[in-house]
């Protein structure tokens, strides 16, 4: 059994650069505020650029939904509030 918090096996078809950069986020931001995520999923996607990367929409929604799973219902709704301003 892994020690990530959640499975990461769906993502495996993406750039391992990528791959590498959203399990770190999903699995140091678990059950943490919202308040201390964004600012590392925006150093995330820094540390992408850097590569010459960015992150799709679609990788961007795998990262927030992963993240909700140890939110709680307020934190999701507020992330799904502010959602479309991050994408």
């Amino acid at each position: 059994m892994s020690d990530d918090p959640i499975s990461f096996n769906h993502l495996s078809s993406l750039d391992p650069k990528k791959l590498e950069i959203i399990k770190f986020v999903i699995s140091s931001c678990h059950g943490k505020p919202l308040e201390s995520i964004l600012p590392d999923l925006m150093a995330a996607s820094s540390r992408l650029s850097e590569q010459g990367l960015s992150f799709t929409n679609e990788e961007i929604s795998m990262i927030i939904d992963g993240l909700k799973e140890s939110m709680s219902p307020e934190e999701q709704q507020r992330i799904d509030m502010i959602r479309p301003l991050i994408m």
